[in-house]
């Protein structure tokens, strides 16, 4: 297992603002919730209720992977395995639509276990 919370900690300071992106049962949910503000989100209405009612003090969002609708800013958008199900130009968007979310000087994190590589940007 990727120890991803010492990666981030080497780019970003405790506290700062983290969207994270499929937060799936929040097993990572957990870990960042100790160290950042971060917000939580699904793809799908029934995946949030469920992380509303096991993370009540954490924002959990309904958003959609690739388009990212959203109107706040954040200093690292995480993203753990969630791009499996996605085709290269999808991911692409995706990952421009992400950028957009950060604020300046600030970082994408994305893990895919498959091949266990992670990438800071």
């Amino acid at each position: 297992m990727i120890d991803f919370i010492s990666i981030l900690q080497e780019h970003l300071p405790r506290f700062k603002k983290i969207l994270e992106l499929g937060s799936k049962k929040g097993d990572d949910l957990k870990l960042l919730d100790e160290y950042y503000e971060v917000v939580a989100s699904e793809d799908e209405k029934i995946k949030t209720r469920f992380l509303k009612d096991a993370f009540i003090d954490i924002r959990v969002i309904l958003v959609n992977n690739i388009e990212l609708d959203i109107q706040k800013k954040f200093d690292c958008v995480f993203s753990n395995e969630i791009f499996n199900k996605y085709n290269i130009e999808q991911i692409e968007q995706s990952i421009k639509n992400q950028k957009k979310l950060l604020n300046e000087n600030c970082l994408l994190y994305t893990s895919d276990a498959a091949d266990e590589e992670d990438s800071v940007d």
